[in-house]
């Protein structure tokens, strides 16, 4: 009878020390395509630093286990994987946040020292701290339309490729392009000198021209193609905003899908100062004591963004005559470059307001 009492008061023990109900467990990611490096920490006590499989269920399975009843708190940082796993981690209960990787707080020491084990521990710790934020994640279908709309700008980029090596093998083989036909802008006339009239001293390197030449077409018609898709679904399914962001001088067919693409909604955004944080339009500043010193653009941004807002910059002070006062005064002080930042973040702020108050712009009305 003493016996079947002991082992009832050890059964009743064992339940209290793996009863974590109303305590937090903290988990820092630290993710990669093959495993993941996991720090888990209880309270102010590191528990365990491990490695698993890349899975969210096998994450849950472990704090199940050692920490029944707890809280699951759960962190990341944004790369490679999307957030994929940060949805599967929310639908088993552990709750995740994923975040910008500059906001992992970082020592002199972590950085001397730095492996997977160290990264998990320092988002553990930042968790657990409540120092981290995470960033905005866009929904499924709107993920996917970022997607589609980035696949024009690295088709781009690809067609840019292909030129320049055409340009390259040109100038290797001392062939100079005609003045008449020299130009960023390939005509149709340069197209067919490309095709038909390039002197070349060997069969093989017209050979070799010829694949360039193939490649350099498929390029341009993909662009082609997809920004022709682009622009029909974008009327179709954003048509208010599409065609009101076309109103704003500088803001063509592709920079308004962009806007619309990477913004999301434009609400989410409280304030100028956060959307052109987001962007990455806000200088950086260095306060010490009385002396204050503002330098370049922030290098936290969305940088297909910004591009996007840049180039559309110069083509706004073509085309409006406030925006061209404003560059010029700027671009007075000596640097055209920061100049044109400036215009951006002019004309990010008439963007904002079109979007908010879903109106056109009118040219001398919104500043």
């Amino acid at each position: 009878m003493r016996t079947k009492l002991k082992r009832k008061e050890q059964g009743l023990m064992k339940t209290k020390v793996n009863d974590f109900s109303g305590m937090n467990i903290y988990a820092g990611i630290d993710v990669h395509k093959k495993s993941w490096s996991v720090t888990t920490l209880v309270d102010e006590q590191e528990h365990r630093t491990f490695n698993q499989p890349p899975s969210a269920e096998t994450l849950y399975k472990y704090l199940s286990k050692h920490f029944k009843g707890a809280h699951y708190q759960s962190a990341y940082e944004a790369g490679f994987c999307g957030y994929g796993h940060h949805r599967q981690l929310l639908e088993l209960g552990i709750d995740n946040i994923v975040i910008n990787p500059a906001d992992v707080p970082t020592t002199g020491k972590d950085k001397a020292g730095k492996n997977d084990k160290v990264d998990s521990r320092k988002i553990a710790k930042g968790l657990r701290n409540g120092s981290l934020t995470g960033i905005h994640i866009f929904d499924e279908s709107d993920q996917d339309l970022r997607s589609f709309a980035r696949m024009r700008h690295n088709m781009q980029k690809d067609l840019r490729k292909a030129k320049q090596r055409i340009k390259v093998f040109l100038n290797f083989n001392t062939i100079t392009i005609p003045a008449h036909l020299d130009d960023d802008n390939w005509s149709k006339a340069y197209e067919a000198w490309l095709e038909d009239e390039v002197p070349f001293p060997t069969e093989n390197a017209r050979t070799a021209f010829g694949f360039m030449l193939s490649n350099y077409h498929y390029q341009k018609q993909q662009v082609r193609q997809i920004s022709k898709e682009l622009r029909a679904y974008f009327r179709k399914y954003h048509k208010q905003d599409y065609f009101l962001l076309r109103t704003i001088p500088g803001i063509g067919p592709l920079s308004a899908i962009a806007l619309i693409s990477e913004l999301g909604d434009i609400n989410r955004f409280t304030n100028i100062n956060k959307l052109s944080s987001y962007v990455g339009l806000l200088p950086l500043t260095n306060n010490s004591g009385e002396i204050e010193r503002v330098g370049g653009m922030s290098y936290r941004c969305n940088n297909y963004l910004r591009t996007i807002l840049v180039e559309a910059s110069w083509q706004a002070i073509r085309k409006d005559p406030a925006m061209l006062l404003y560059y010029k005064k700027h671009a007075a002080k000596g640097n055209g470059k920061r100049a044109i930042v400036k215009v951006a973040a002019k004309l990010l702020n008439r963007i904002r307001y079109v979007l908010k108050n879903k109106q056109e712009y009118v040219l001398g009305v919104v500043a």
